[in-house]
């Protein structure tokens, strides 16, 4: 599953019913004529929710849009946004990323991580002596080494039975020639092949190696159960039922500072619409969920509800399929970014409760980052005129019926959305309207997510799909999908191939100094900008809210996760 598909299908889960959680380690499977089995993940351990706290502040219900069918995030199946929510509470992290997008040290974890040479690039981490997984097992060099070597790319390397390791992207990781232990397995030094920039993003989070070897990377953590949900982080996982709710209590064997609250829960609902009332009548006291009218206008009635709008990491994107004639021709889709007005799109899409909100301006990274450019120069504003004048001059001809014609042939092209969502139905419509203003036909083909994500998009069966695409401040991470296909990128569904694209995303993730870094990735946004294998649309807000008297909330682009300081939390009774 790429990045892509990771963003979208957070719009997607399956119908839930609220289940009072166990406190034992229990997983419950609930079939649908209503019988269920329950599988325990730790028959002998149960946690104590003994607390001096009132209720209210023992645990935050957070309403997910779904729950996840794999817990490992390194690999594809499980990259998507709630399970790095999860499990960014169960597995370390070297790094994480705060709400000010600064990359900040787990001292937790590790006391230091150093730059202690360039040439070549060394890396020494030093583990916590006091670190280990909940199951007793010290965390070790051994883990680095194993999760360096899944995600390095080499064939050498193979999961259980032999099988190719899954991987999210082995960027980072194939630069890497050597990763050792010292010091009783505490001191890790990671020697680089190449310059890599964005060291202190890799080793997110650490899988348990020893568990991993056992179980396997691909498909060893689909499900929790007590050989593989082994804890090295400030909650564990004390309760599971599929398509319904995942508890997460306090992890008695974290060295660390004990999580303030006593419990997370996570429960399944896909239809935001749901959330005002769940807050109302006590079901959720959290919600972080990407803003639309009916939402917004809901959660900031509630007067006990803290209710805020918080930066996007997501542009939705109009891509275009330059593998297909006619949209191989770039003057085409110039024209077609010419006269679509991104102004108005924007306006409808987010413009009533962002008044402020500007079309997205740069392919690389998202509005709100401090990275972030406008370089969309002349597409900034629509132009019909002159993109009919630049359809003339490559060629077409504007026929009686009002539609422009090359060689005999009239210009008729396909677009794409997410059948379910209504907003992408709007602004798949005021595409088609403004792109018909200029002579080109445009006939709408939707498709339910899955289908869309899975089948259209991967198979290259489109002309222009509208996509959600995910962005931070680590570019490397993010810019995949503009490598070209033959130069190794696995989500590259535009077709775009260009060896100057190629070359800048090389040279950015070589170069140390984030500063430079960041300017390459904006020349390389520049460079989209004229090539135009995608149409930046504009970022929707998330809204952020949460029941009044818990404090420290707030979003992060590092996981796209607010739960990067969850075990931080805190409540104070509302005066």
């Amino acid at each position: 599953m790429s990045r892509r598909q990771r963003l979208v299908f957070d719009k997607v889960g399956w119908k839930r019913s609220f289940i009072g959680a166990s406190i034992l380690l229990t997983v419950v499977l609930v079939a649908s004529c209503g019988s269920s089995e329950g599988t325990a993940l730790n028959s002998s351990t149960t946690v104590s929710t003994t607390t001096t706290l009132a209720p209210q502040q023992t645990q935050i219900t957070y309403a997910a849009p779904y729950l996840p069918t794999n817990f490992n995030p390194n690999t594809p199946a499980g990259d998507l946004t709630v399970t790095r929510q999860i499990m960014t509470n169960i597995w370390p992290s070297v790094f994480y990323e705060n709400s000010k997008f600064e990359t900040v040290l787990n001292s937790s974890f590790v006391s230091s991580a150093e730059l202690v040479s360039t040439n070549p690039e060394v890396i020494i981490y030093q583990i916590n002596p006091q670190a280990q997984w909940s199951d007793g097992v010290p965390i070790s060099a051994s883990d680095f080494v194993y999760n360096w070597m899944a995600q390095s790319g080499d064939p050498q390397n193979t999961d259980l039975g032999g099988y190719p390791y899954l991987h999210n992207s082995t960027i980072g990781y194939s630069d890497i020639k050597s990763v050792t232990g010292s010091n009783g397995g505490k001191t890790v030094t990671i020697i680089f092949k190449k310059y890599f920039s964005e060291w202190e993003h890799l080793f997110n989070p650490i899988v348990p190696a020893h568990i991993a070897t056992e179980v396997g990377w691909n498909l060893g953590f689909a499900i929790p159960s007590s050989n593989v949900e082994v804890s090295g982080g400030p909650y564990q996982i004390s309760a599971y039922v599929p398509g319904q709710q995942i508890d997460l209590t306090r992890n008695p064997k974290y060295w660390g500072k004990a999580a303030t609250i006593p419990k997370l829960v996570f429960l399944e609902d896909p239809n935001p619409q749901n959330y005002a009332a769940q807050f109302q009548n006590g079901t959720i006291n959290l919600v972080d969920s990407p803003a639309n009218n009916i939402l917004y206008s809901g959660l900031k009635s509630l007067p006990t509800v803290k209710t805020k709008l918080v930066s996007s990491l997501t542009t939705e994107e109009l891509i275009f399929n330059l593998s297909k004639t006619p949209l191989s021709d770039s003057k085409l889709r110039q024209a077609i970014a010419l006269a679509i007005d991104r102004k108005s799109i924007t306006s409808y899409a987010i413009g009533s409760y962002d008044s402020a909100a500007q079309p997205a301006g740069n392919n690389v990274y998202p509005p709100g980052v401090p990275q972030y450019q406008d370089n969309s120069g002349k597409y900034f504003r629509s132009d019909p005129k002159a993109a009919a004048a630049l359809l003339t001059s490559d060629g077409y001809v504007r026929s009686s019926n009002g539609v422009m014609t090359k060689g005999g042939q009239p210009l008729v092209l396909t677009i794409s959305v997410d059948s379910s969502n209504q907003q992408l139905l709007d602004v798949e419509e005021m595409i088609v309207q403004d792109l018909s203003a200029i002579g080109i036909v445009v006939n709408p083909v939707n498709y339910q997510l899955s289908n869309l994500e899975e089948t259209i998009l991967n198979h290259g069966a489109f002309d222009m799909a509208i996509v959600t695409q995910s962005g931070s401040a680590d570019a490397a991470f993010h810019v995949s999908q503009y490598i070209s296909a033959a130069a190794g990128s696995l989500d590259n569904y535009s077709g775009y191939s260009s060896s100057a694209a190629n070359a800048l995303i090389a040279k950015a993730a070589t170069e140390l100094d984030p500063g430079s870094s960041a300017a390459i990735y904006n020349q390389l946004d520049q460079l989209l900008w004229k090539d135009l294998p995608s149409l930046p649309l504009y970022s929707v807000p998330d809204v952020l809210a949460f029941s009044s008297g818990y404090n420290f909330i707030g979003a992060s682009s590092r996981s796209s996760t607010i739960f990067w300081n969850s075990s931080t939390w805190s409540f104070i009774t509302p005066k």
